[in-house]
């Protein structure tokens, strides 16, 4: 195929325009929205009324009090220690609970360091400007994450109460530290790959590194009680009776929150890749010598019934989307057709999913909890009812509602276990599993 390099033309501009100065619709259409927010004059009423927030099938409780990760990127953790308060509450007989986000985050930016130069050390010969190095570069230690991240930071250093290690400043506005900690990580990287190229011993330099990061953490974030470490957690129950529990990070997770890690499967939805096949992405993950990020991809239509089967049996559901996209952070509501934007001669369904993921047009970006569902007459899902991480100010105090449409065309991944899904557990033993890239869109949630 040949093409001719053309440029706009002017006497195109003077076409365009006639069209246009003769379109009566754009003409009505731009009167309005020059004076207005688009995304407001276009809301279409009978979704708007539709989409409410009333459902057959919830979970009991739900969690309490909605919770709010501030400027970072700290949702996965937060959807994660969401959904084990859950346990908690359940057990203990509270009204609210919240688990420390922090405590997670501070053991992920400190083993996420040590994963980048371990990386650093493995990619020594090749070359700087490969789109793996610099890809490792980019980013060393992203406030995001995935769910299979979280397990490996729970299993090895444990959980805490938020009262334990509540949010300092800089767990709630990241973004200084991130950028003083990520300029000495590329420095480090730098040390690294000269040492190695002049044959020179790295395994003392490197544990320097190391406890520079762990020093930095410490003065940035507050230094965090280690994992064997005891502490005394006070609590009121529903009927005001006070408790006082004594156990340490580990213990506190294998005797009180009962989290098993392994029983956990994160589902995946890419259009791109053949379905009924693990899924894995390569060199993405956080504890070195741990797990990398892996799924099972699986229809759509399979990841909607676990989460059904789920809420049935009373458990919440992590989830991973491709969120703020269509939707409206005022009114609570996740909904592709919220918005009548066809009146202007925008089709927001021009291509289907899978293209919208190999052009960049859309990707996995946002955690949050599922903790109801609302079911037809077959009992086939209508629309699920969102536990979101951005304050009870956002959407109808703290929650959203998101359509089976919405779900089909943006959810990517749902966390259920096994004993929800057993009909496809065999599925978990490929052999030969597709394996991805580190900066493939699927990974994306972790690089947030």
């Amino acid at each position: 195929m040949t093409h001719t390099v053309k440029r706009i033309a002017l006497e195109n501009l003077a076409e365009w325009s006639k069209e246009y100065q003769d379109d009566k619709v754009g003409q009505l259409a731009g009167s309005v929205f020059q004076h207005g927010n688009i995304d407001e004059l276009l809301i279409n009423r009978k979704h708007e009324i539709a989409d409410k927030q009333i459902f057959n099938t919830k979970i009991e409780p739900e969690g309490a009090p909605v919770t709010d990760q501030k400027s970072s990127g700290r949702c996965w953790l937060f959807a994660s220690t969401n959904l084990l308060r859950l346990r908690l509450m359940n057990k203990y007989n509270l009204k609210e609970c919240r688990l420390s986000p922090s405590y997670l985050f501070f053991y992920d930016k400190l083993e996420k360091s040590n994963f980048f130069l371990e990386q650093i050390i493995d990619t020594a010969k090749e070359d700087v400007n490969s789109r793996l190095v610099q890809w490792f570069l980019s980013d060393p230690i992203s406030d995001g994450g995935q769910f299979t991240m979280m397990t490996q930071i729970v299993d090895k250093y444990g959980l805490v109460p938020n009262d334990i290690y509540p949010d300092s400043f800089n767990t709630t506005l990241s973004r200084v530290m991130d950028r003083l900690i990520t300029s000495k990580l590329r420095e480090y990287a730098q040390v690294l790959r000269e040492k190695i190229a002049k044959g020179e011993s790295i395994d003392g330099e490197k544990l320097r590194m190391q406890h520079s990061i762990y020093r930095l953490l410490c003065i940035f974030l507050g230094e965090p009680p280690k994992p064997d470490d005891e502490f005394v957690w006070e609590y009121y129950d529903k009927e005001n009776k006070f408790h006082s529990l004594q156990t340490t990070p580990k213990k506190f997770v294998t005797e009180n929150i009962d989290f098993q890690t392994p029983e956990y499967v994160s589902l995946l939805n890419d259009p791109r890749n053949s379905y009924n096949r693990v899924v894995k992405i390569d060199r993405l993950g956080n504890v070195t010598g741990g797990q990398t990020v892996s799924y099972l991809n699986m229809d759509i239509d399979v990841l909607s019934q676990a989460v059904v089967n789920r809420i049935k049996n009373n458990q919440a559901v992590f989830f991973g989307t491709d969120t703020p996209k269509f939707m409206d952070k005022k009114r609570g509501i996740m909904d592709v057709d919220l918005w009548d934007y066809k009146l202007i001669g925008y089709d927001q369904r021009s291509v289907d999913k899978a293209s919208r993921v190999i052009y960049h047009n859309s990707l996995m970006t946002h955690a949050m909890l599922i903790t109801a569902v609302h079911l037809d007459e077959n009992g086939k899902p209508v629309r699920y009812r969102v536990e979101n991480s951005w304050s009870s100010k956002s959407g109808s105090e703290g929650y959203y509602v998101m359509t089976q449409d919405y779900f089909k065309e943006y959810v990517y991944q749902v966390v259920v276990e096994k004993k929800d899904i057993p009909e496809y557990v065999s599925l978990l033993e490929d052999k030969e599993p597709v394996v991805l890239p580190p900066y493939d869109p699927m990974g994306a949630l972790a690089m947030n």
